[in-house]
């Protein structure tokens, strides 16, 4: 490990901790810059004609320029969050705050596909557009995405000789590009994320805006000047999702099954996965072709259940960065199982889903298992 005295030299906190004003306003740069890139890209997935319908003409009255959306309008926005603090079934005293501790996904999918369609898509039509008749058809999906890894806060970097053992801290800011072809048998998508790293990522000052609102039931966090160093991160992924079984008696669904396999490759995050998921319920919608939701019932509820098992072949919240020497990093894991159980509900177009998920070891120092949970949401505008 070398000698600790270098070791705490090297990361003394006075020369690398920005100001808090300085980290607030890196911040609100980082989200008003994703702001602007997420609104681009879905203004750009509007195709000219809609553009020419939402624009008013000299002759439009008032009463037009304010009217409400329409049930055709081809938006899906969502919000994911990930968090091991969503562990309800524990007191929130007890709860961990460690390994993959927090996630936050804002997506807005477009039932539309212009710029991409014509190549990967096999020039398959856009889901507004496209009936049930037609083989497949399209969707666009950007996001903007953050997540944070910790160690055990009650044992900070540089308080103990073994520190370098534990996972580091490590943050990631990335907007997605998502591309689907979709059917009513399979679903494949084709991922491209962009983002950063290290302290631009803005790990650092959103945990401590977080755990300054929950001080109560939570551990100041210290050591973020440890953190995985700052990269460009890059990442291009595919999956292919069939659907195995459906079972729909008059067009409500109350069984399904589907198994998935995943490639990833960039610097943040390298691997090949498999697995599925079967869902239980009443009213189940089809688990991806909104052409299917067009006669469904107002309501739905399911419970769902999940496994995978990723093979891993670089994770830079445990490897490091590629382009730097890195600072930090475990004795990663290679193969990774993961297990879930969850439930969902939808009233007319507003969803919720809560999910439990548990992954095995994922570096040799590392906890048996870790569990976290997932909440979401949905505001389904579909044609």
């Amino acid at each position: 490990m070398g000698d600790p005295s270098d070791v705490a030299r090297r990361y003394t906190p006075s020369t690398v901790r920005p100001p808090l004003w300085h980290a607030a306003l890196l911040m609100l740069a980082a989200v008003t810059l994703a702001a602007v890139a997420l609104a681009a890209v879905a203004l750009a997935a509007l195709p000219a004609a809609a553009l020419a319908q939402a624009a008013p003409s000299a002759g439009t009255t008032e009463a037009s320029k304010v009217a409400p959306r329409t049930r055709e309008s081809p938006w899906l926005p969502r919000l994911s969050l990930d968090n091991d603090a969503y562990n309800f079934w524990i007191h929130p005293g007890h709860r961990t705050d460690e390994q993959y501790t927090d996630g936050v996904t804002v997506s807005l999918e477009t039932l539309r596909a212009p710029w991409w369609g014509r190549r990967l898509g096999r020039g398959a039509p856009g889901c507004a557009a496209a009936d049930a008749s037609a083989p497949a058809c399209l969707s666009t999906q950007v996001s903007i995405v953050h997540d944070m890894y910790t160690p055990d806060l009650s044992r900070p970097p540089l308080t103990y000789p073994q520190w370098r053992d534990d996972r580091p801290y490590a943050a990631l800011l990335y907007l997605g590009a998502e591309g689907r072809r979709i059917s009513a048998r399979a679903l494949r998508t084709y991922t491209v994320n962009a983002g950063v790293t290290g302290p631009p990522a803005l790990g650092k000052p959103a945990q401590g805006i977080a755990h300054t609102i929950s001080k109560r039931y939570t551990t100041r966090a210290e050591g973020w000047e440890t953190q995985v160093a700052a990269e460009p991160a890059l990442l291009l992924g595919a999956r292919q999702s069939l659907l195995a079984a459906r079972w729909a008696p008059g067009g409500r669904g109350i069984f399904d099954l589907a198994p998935t396999a995943a490639l990833s490759l960039g610097n943040i995050r390298t691997a090949v996965e498999a697995g599925g998921r079967a869902r239980l319920g009443i009213n189940m919608s089809h688990p991806w072709d909104p052409r299917a939701w067009r006669e469904r019932p107002d309501w739905e509820a399911s419970l769902s259940a999940g496994v995978r098992r990723e093979y891993v072949a670089h994770d830079f919240s445990l490897d490091g960065t590629l382009l730097r020497d890195p600072t930090r990093s475990v004795v990663r894991v290679p193969t990774v199982h993961e297990y879930e159980l969850g439930t969902a509900i939808r009233i007319h177009r507003f969803a919720l889903g809560y999910r439990v998920i548990t992954r095995s070891r994922e570096y040799t120092t590392g906890p048996s298992r870790h569990v976290f949970s997932e909440m979401s949401t949905a505001i389904e505008f579909y044609p």
